[in-house]
């Protein structure tokens, strides 16, 4: 395939027009008739999006939500998701997006925390909501998608969410820039997950490229979950804010990708570094290049840039981004660099800074820090953890606890992990919460999480083990009791005991020693072992 790159130049909005409802308000004025959304559940445009959103935020104010308020959402990739968070996104409402593999104390802690009193979930997920029911402080209503919650009834007000659609629609509100769009939970480094406070104009900012490769009559592959920042914003709400066709697949599947691709004549998506591999990893095929996708957007990216586009015939783009600092380092595509994230982004001031946050010289590795240039455009801070926040704005600098370096060219390099958090698979895990997971094992007295390396980037799970006295504990034995107790992507690769943790005077566990000590002849490898740990 012979590249013929396209922009389409969107100037960034003045940010009191960086909001859900003025998106919607500037594609809605030029093509309402073009099609916004296709998924196996729907498919809509511009103007039957926005209707269908209007009227859902309608039956939500019929069970008493109000503008300021928040609605927990808990539902799988489709069409009803997207329509769903434009629901509470046009009507001052915010959503709080729940992973939808969360189960017992990850799912309580985060609906207790953000003080919700709805849900909209799917039906394959009431039974989990029913398992901790008498934990939940405030749920009271929850709007049950695709059957009939006959687990929740008696314990909530069980709502069909086919009524909420069939309501009248309510207008937009009025929003400004800062009103709060989402709590959405990121992983702990020292405690539970913690709830970022997201105004309109920081996922609005992050979805937005100067120089966008979408527009109107191009289309955008969203296979990464919408409960992250990565399928919503950057494959949703880009797509939105652009014109463009949104096609929402359930999840990302590598055997299928290239003809869901090649079907729906997708231009753009974005993959993470994993599923990269796990495409190149594939047999070639004659066609490998033969498709309409012109540009992937990976993160982190590819180590070998040139094979990939060569094979697929796809150019490359790349971006820093995380929950609570939106997106301040993009690489468009024709500037990425190998082991490079791209550079400071307009309306963002970045450097790299040592323990004492004074900047480190090009080439030297430190945290990496952002300001914002512009108001709104970064977190608020964390849900009722006022302390947490100034800790991470300390010295007016927002601390991302990820260690970067910078090159004289000023081209940003991610190295590693400051902060005690791990990511498998595109999943923030805190190992806080795995921890406090695997010591509930009537054998362990205590553990530590750590992450190894992984062949499809990013990390494997490794959790060390010291037994209770007397006790002994059979790996596999362990995993099937972790297994219906967290989500799937937490339960830990590899198993080992040893007879104590190597700690520091003060008794915090030392995990550099652990990370350093890696996979040793007593680490215990459950897939060796052929035990299998699904999503369900």
């Amino acid at each position: 395939m012979t590249l013929t790159l396209v922009s389409h130049t969107t100037p960034m909005p003045d940010v009191a027009q960086r909001t859900l409802p003025a998106a919607f308000a500037r594609v809605l004025a030029d093509t309402p008739d073009a099609p916004l959304l296709l998924a196996d559940d729907g498919a809509y445009t511009y103007a039957e999006a926005h209707d269908r959103a209007l009227r859902l935020a309608g039956g939500l104010r019929a069970l008493g939500v109000a503008a300021g308020d928040r609605v927990v959402l808990m539902l799988d990739n489709g069409a009803d998701a997207a329509l769903a968070w434009f629901a509470t996104g046009l009507t001052r409402v915010a959503e709080v997006p729940v992973n939808t593999a969360y189960k017992g104390e990850f799912l309580s802690h985060v609906v207790n925390d953000c003080g919700a009193e709805v849900a909209v979930i799917e039906q394959a997920y009431a039974a989990r909501f029913a398992a901790v029911a008498g934990d939940l402080r405030h749920l009271r209503t929850v709007v049950v998608r695709g059957g009939k919650g006959a687990e929740l009834r008696g314990r909530f007000r069980v709502v069909p969410f086919a009524e909420l659609a069939a309501c009248e629609p309510v207008v937009p509100e009025p929003t400004a820039p800062g009103d709060l769009l989402a709590i959405s939970y990121t992983s702990g480094t020292t405690g539970r997950s913690k709830g970022v406070r997201v105004p309109h104009a920081q996922a609005f900012t992050y979805a937005h490229w100067d120089e966008h490769l979408l527009g109107p009559g191009t289309t955008t592959l969203v296979t990464l979950p919408m409960f992250h920042l990565s399928g919503q914003w950057f494959g949703l709400y880009q797509g939105l804010i652009t014109g463009a066709r949104c096609v929402v697949r359930p999840r990302f599947s590598a055997s299928a990708f290239w003809d869901e691709v090649r079907t729906h004549d997708v231009t753009y998506t974005l993959l993470l570094g994993a599923m990269a591999q796990m495409l190149l990893s594939r047999p070639a095929r004659p066609d490998d290049a033969d498709t309409p996708l012109e540009i992937a957007c990976v993160v982190p990216l590819p180590p070998d840039l040139d094979l990939f586009r060569r094979r697929f015939g796809v150019e490359l783009a790349t971006v820093f981004g995380m929950t609570e600092v939106g997106c301040p380092i993009v690489a468009p595509p024709g500037t990425v660099v190998a082991g490079g994230a791209g550079r400071e982004r307009p309306g963002y001031r970045c450097k790299v800074v040592d323990e004492n946050d004074v900047e480190v010289p090009p080439g030297v590795v430190g945290e990496l820090v952002v300001r914002p240039e512009v108001p709104s455009t970064v977190m608020e801070g964390y849900h009722n953890l006022p302390e947490q926040t100034l800790h991470t704005f300390r010295n007016l600098w927002l601390h991302t606890g990820d260690a970067f370096s910078r090159d004289e060219n000023g081209e940003f390099s991610f190295r590693d992990r400051i902060k005690d958090a791990l990511r498998r698979r595109g999943e923030n895990i805190s190992s806080f919460e795995v921890e406090s997971v695997v010591n509930g094992h009537p054998a362990v007295a205590e553990s530590a999480v750590v992450a190894v390396p992984s062949a499809l980037t990013e990390d494997d799970l490794k959790v060390v083990v010291v037994l209770q006295p007397g006790a002994t504990l059979d790996p596999g034995e362990l995993i099937e009791y972790l297994k219906p107790r967290m989500p799937y992507f937490t339960v830990p690769r590899y198993v080992e005991v040893l007879g104590e943790l190597p700690k520091t005077p003060t008794q915090k566990v030392q995990k550099a020693v652990l990370r350093a000590d890696g996979l040793s002849a007593g680490t215990w490898d459950r897939e060796a072992h052929g035990v299998t740990v699904g999503r369900d």
